[in-house]
Parts: C-alpha cells; structure tokens; sequence
C-alpha cells in the first residue's frame, strides 16, 4: 500500500490528525483538572512548549523529534512523514510565543476506568530475568481515560468529527469519522533490555516509544493531516484529561502524560513512570534539585545521565524525562532497539505493530541493527 493511499485512508486511524484545510472549531476551553501532584509542585505546569514551525523531524537534536527516514520497512503507516514540523494557532496554541495554555484545551470528556472498556479491568504484568524485562497486558490503563467514541455535543466532539475514521487494519472495521473510533483491549507484550547501554543516537522508527508502568503506551510525538502537513499532536488534537486517546482501538500517551500517574514524589528527582523500547527508563519532570528539567539540560534524545533509583539502587545511569517542552518524552533512542521483541514477540502483532506490513518475505529484512 501506498503512502498517499494511507495518508487519505487510515490517517484518522491513528487518533492524531486533523483537516487544517477545514480549519479547526471554536471550541470553549476547560480549565486543568488537578493531578496527582501538589499546585506548588514545579512538575504541575500551566503551559507546554510546542514544536516550532518548521522543526526538522530528520535530525537528532535539542527540542526535535528525530524520525527514521532509511529503514522505511518499519515505519509502516508513517513512511511518508514530511522532514518538518508544521504549527497550527488552535485555540490553546500561541504561534508567536509557541506556547500551549493547558487551561484552554477542550479535553475529551470522561474519565472512565479500565472496566468499561474490558471487563477484567487493567492487565499489566512486569517480570524479569538475568537480561530482559517482560511487559505483558492488555494495553488498559490503570488511571482513567475520556470516553472513546467522543460523544457529540462534547467540546472535543467537532475536531475529530470533522475526520476521516479510516479502516483498521488490525480488525477491517471502518469509522464514520474518527469520533467513532473507541478503545479496545490488545495483546501487549514486550521485551526489553535489563541492562541497557548506550551506543549512540537512534532515529524512531514506529509509533510506540514507550511501555508506562500504569500499563498503557506512549507514542511518538507526531500527528498528519489529509494535506501532507505534520504537526505536534497536542498542538493539533484535544486529548483525555490524562492526556491520552485511541488509535486503532490502541490507547496511549501524549504530552503531559505523568499528570496522572500515581506517586509522583515530594521532592527530589521524581519517580520512574516507564520504560522506553531501548530499556532505559522514563522518568517525571523534576530532577536532583527538584526543579523541572528543561531541554537544556538534556541531550538530543531528550534524556541525560544523573543519579536515580534503578533497580532498585540509586545508581547514576542515563535517562528519559517527561518534560513540559517538545517533544516531552523520547526525541530519539540512545540504545539499541530491537523492534520485533519490543513491540511484541517476533513476527505479526497488529496491536503494537500497527500498520507494519510483516510477513514470510519481509520479517527478515527488519534487523534492529540497521538504526
């Protein structure tokens, strides 16, 4: 399948585009739910950075997201994303300080737990042996989530009405628009590194970047429109409250997504939240002095090395951050990934693998090695 017969097709698929040719509805704002952490804690921000214009998603650098363009094989549905950022001025995005206000995003409402979605609730496992850390589930969230399908007469409700639903290719099911799309349980199933070294500076090369510790998945920090156009997802897209949505019935995180996330610390370096595909872990927004982490203080891949509980020691060890600046999670790999374990055991698994063409005559060809 073609690209542009995926970018007419299945964008609404993937939960994050948007029509700029339509443009976007006046939607009224809806003021910040509290989170977990206190109103004084500096990792509770009032405003996100976004993506400026014209950011390269080609080069592994400060405040960019950095894109595999040499292995399309594994991209999948993104194989055609353009090598530049766009900025759309919604109604929460100031173009000229590139400055999102929180307060003002028509979040998705609901905040249902993972019980009306699957009856068995949340299903998340992590064990671990002398080399890999395994993640088995049901891709459900242990913190709530909006209610997907968006229901009319929401205020999220017109900005993904106005999309196409696309055809899901994991099921054959084809949305009205992508307001009809809802969430469903799936296989998730990883394996990563226990002891992770860093080699280098990686391109990303699939949707998924991340395994939570609340049982959900971030994704990389990417949204299309039907013209081609790429674009910070939260700068495009009203979210959950928790900051999260489907794509293909697949809930995951975007943005300020520790904003939900249970034990947030005190004081100090904030907690671990997850793991990304490399192995190395996810952590919150405060460092040693407690503070937020700025980009500045980070590396291309938007993480650096300091001392942090790992394992169960303090140990000073190389690191994510969930920021409040783009692309506020992973920007690229410093180690290794081996996508076909990663994002579930090797060969086909369209609930992580969505979109990626495996099959007899193409899975060998997909060898981590060549990021």
């Amino acid at each position: 399948m073609t690209m542009r017969k995926i970018a007419k097709r299945n964008l609404a698929c993937i939960g994050l585009v948007i029509l700029a040719t339509i443009g976007l509805y006046a939607c009224g704002g809806s003021s910040d739910s509290s989170s977990s952490a206190s109103s004084s804690d500096p990792g509770t921000p009032t405003t996100l950075v976004t993506s400026t214009n014209g950011a390269s998603t080609a080069n592994c650098a400060q405040n960019n997201l950095c894109m595999d363009f040499t292995t399309p094989i594994s991209f999948g549905n993104l194989v055609g994303i353009a090598k530049t950022l766009s900025q759309l001025a919604t109604p929460w995005t100031d173009t000229s300080t590139n400055l999102m206000t929180i307060s003002q995003i028509p979040y998705v409402s609901g905040a249902n737990s993972a019980t009306a979605y699957d009856p068995a609730g949340s299903v998340f496992t992590t064990t671990t042996d002398a080399i890999y850390r395994y993640f088995q589930g049901n891709g459900l969230p242990s913190t709530k989530m909006g209610t997907f399908p968006v229901q009319s007469g929401t205020a999220a409700y017109p900005y993904y009405a106005a999309l196409p639903g696309g055809t899901n290719q994991a099921t054959g099911q084809t949305y009205s628009n992508a307001a009809a799309i809802g969430i469903s349980p799936y296989n998730l199933n990883s394996k990563l590194p226990l002891n992770p070294m860093v080699s280098g500076f990686y391109p990303i090369n699939s949707l998924i970047v991340g395994i939570t510790l609340t049982g959900a998945v971030w994704h990389a920090e990417v949204a299309n429109d039907a013209t081609g156009n790429w674009y910070n997802p939260t700068n495009a897209l009203p979210l959950d409250q928790c900051w999260g949505h489907p794509y293909n019935q697949q809930y995951h995180l975007h943005g300020y997504s520790w904003k939900c996330f249970p034990n947030q610390g005190t004081s100090g370096p904030s907690p671990l939240f997850g793991y990304a595909l490399d192995g190395f872990g996810i952590y919150g927004p405060r460092g040693e002095d407690g503070q937020m982490v700025t980009n500045a203080q980070l590396d291309q891949c938007h993480g650096h090395t300091a001392p942090v509980q790992w394992n169960g020691a303090l140990t000073n060890i190389y690191h994510y951050h969930l920021n409040r600046e783009y692309p506020y999670s992973v920007g690229c790999f410093r180690g290794i990934v081996d996508y076909d374990t990663a994002l579930g055991p090797p060969g086909p698994n369209l609930g992580m693998k969505e979109g990626v063409p495996y099959g007899p005559s193409i899975l060998p060809n997909i060898n981590p090695f060549l990021n």
